[in-house]
């Protein structure tokens, strides 16, 4: 009779593979080794299957891959990181779109609003996003559009009563508040019009909800409840505020430029206004962009001294501004310095985009 032969070896399992012996240890025929495949192969049968789109890419290039599969988009906004997102009916605006949301965006940034996003608003989103130091694409994303006080995800406009800060009014009292704030004068509380009354409030250390409640009518003089057209300080002459800032901008004369500068020695554009206008006790915003949705429009025969003047000669849109000191003339920040000139040369006048009054 015969030894009996030893038992074969179990193949160990790593949960995918078969570890089997060397060769001469093993004896393939063995049951053992056919329950442990079997095993492996119900088990990999049963694994969840990752999407194929998912399994081909690595890190952000699959999610963005798998974000465009769904009909997604992607945004990138001052961030410094694509993120992926699975709609396409948020804030996110490109060269290419069209429609009330680009005509909107048009408006806050002070150009003209043909609801077509070309080359103009392109070059006129990079200008904005430099002067808010966000990453100058061209492209809005969320953080572009909430620096120019767009609403967010929508071009819906919002009854006059809406807002539960706000007060109701009548269509006449919207429009003369809409006349005082220098928007198109629609009926209609807007994208446009919340931007202009939010940079108006904060100038004038109201709480800067873009609500129309009592306190910012009562400062454009507006009557809520008026039924007649009614009128605005858009007419309103000119106070002592605009005379010091007058003599705060002429007192630094010869100051050198530098980009992003405020004052006391050196300054940009918008700097110069903003410091100017604060030693007469007047707040307004940083950049040219916000501050002419300030104040009052003013037409150019209109001009008086102490009116903040806006021209287009660093892209389009409102990208320079500087303090009027006469009808005619006007004191800014150039790559010059800080100079008094022409409102109405060949130069100044062919750049001229509008006026605003803030006190």
């Amino acid at each position: 009779m015969s030894a009996p032969s030893a038992r074969p070896h179990t193949p160990a399992d790593d949960g995918w593979a078969i570890l089997a012996q060397p060769p001469g240890e093993r004896d393939l025929a063995h049951e053992a080794y056919w329950n442990v495949s079997g095993e492996r192969s119900q088990r990999r049968r049963n694994a969840p299957r990752r999407n194929a789109i998912v399994r081909r890419g690595g890190g952000r290039a699959s999610v963005a891959l798998a974000a465009l599969a769904l009909g997604g988009t992607l945004a990138a906004d001052g961030a410094g990181i694509a993120q992926a997102t699975t709609t396409t009916t948020g804030t996110g605006l490109r060269p290419g779109d069209s429609g009330a949301r680009v005509k909107a965006l048009q408006r806050a940034l002070g150009i003209t609003a043909d609801g077509a996003f070309g080359p103009a608003t392109k070059r006129a989103v990079i200008a904005f996003q430099r002067a808010h130091g966000l990453e100058a694409k061209g492209v809005v994303g969320p953080l572009t559009a909430n620096a120019l006080g767009l609403n967010a995800g929508s071009a819906r406009r919002a009854p006059a009563s809406d807002g539960a800060a706000g007060v109701s009014l009548s269509p006449a009292a919207t429009k003369a508040m809409q006349k005082a704030l220098g928007v198109t004068a629609d009926g209609q509380i807007g994208p446009q019009t919340r931007a202009a009354l939010k940079a108006y409030e904060s100038a004038h250390g109201l709480p800067a909800d873009g609500q129309p409640d009592a306190d910012s009518l009562k400062a454009l003089g507006v009557d809520p409840d008026m039924a007649g057209s009614g009128t605005s300080s858009a007419s309103a002459p000119q106070g002592q505020g605009a005379s010091a800032a007058v003599a705060a901008a002429q007192a630094k004369i010869g100051s050198p430029y530098a980009a992003g500068a405020t004052g006391p020695n050196s300054f940009d554009c918008s700097g110069l206004v903003q410091y100017a206008f604060k030693q007469a006790g007047i707040s307004l915003p940083r950049s040219s962009f916000a501050q002419y949705g300030v104040g009052t429009s003013v037409p150019k025969s209109g001009i008086q001294a102490g009116d903040i003047v806006f021209f287009n000669t660093n892209g389009p849109g409102a990208s320079h501004d500087g303090i009027a000191t006469s009808p005619t003339t006007a004191i800014s920040a150039t790559s010059h310095g800080v100079m008094e000139h022409s409102l109405t040369d060949s130069y100044w006048g062919s750049h001229f985009v509008g006026a605003r009054r803030v006190s």
